[in-house]
């Protein structure tokens, strides 16, 4: 059995409550929503706080479909498991912080490319993790740009002027 490759952690300032972030995070609907960056969600079912989502990440030149198995642990969890797509197995998860009403945004995640102890180690190490990182990266920084524009603009999240 080849090892999980860790990926980098990574941690964030949002200037957005926790609360508002989570729902930003988990907001799956029926069908493909689509981001800036072009990828997009849906989701397949939800069973309590346990949901099926399918994926499509663009990644270098090509798009990549998973689908995963998430867990919500409100307000300060989101995990996400691994199911079918060109990996393995992976495990990512993201934790929610508050932070004098801010959210520290914190990712973490580990994967298995192949079976192939060597083959899948190397094809990990040189392809897949620094297309995996650089997409989680975009990702993170469009959850910022999107939490701190909708808390700006916020009823609910009511946030002071800067």
């Amino acid at each position: 059995m080849t090892r999980p490759i860790e990926l980098s952690r990574r941690r964030m300032l949002v200037k957005a409550p926790r609360e508002l972030v989570f729902q930003t995070i988990t907001s799956f609907g029926r069908r493909y929503r689509r981001d800036s960056a072009g990828d997009s969600s849906k989701l397949v079912s939800r069973d309590g706080d346990r949901l099926t989502v399918e994926f499509r990440t663009r990644a270098g030149l090509f798009t990549y479909t998973t689908l995963e198995e998430i867990t919500l642990h409100s307000p300060d969890r989101v995990t996400f498991r691994h199911l079918d797509g060109p990996l393995h197995c992976a495990f990512e998860e993201f934790t929610l912080t508050d932070v004098d009403g801010d959210t520290e945004l914190g990712y973490g995640g580990r994967f298995i490319w192949s079976r192939l102890p060597i083959i899948g180690w190397i094809g990990a190490m040189v392809y897949t993790r620094p297309l995996f990182e650089r997409a989680v990266a975009r990702h993170m920084a469009h959850i910022r740009e999107t939490c701190e524009a909708r808390a700006r603009r916020s009823h609910v999240f009511r946030r002071p002027p800067s």
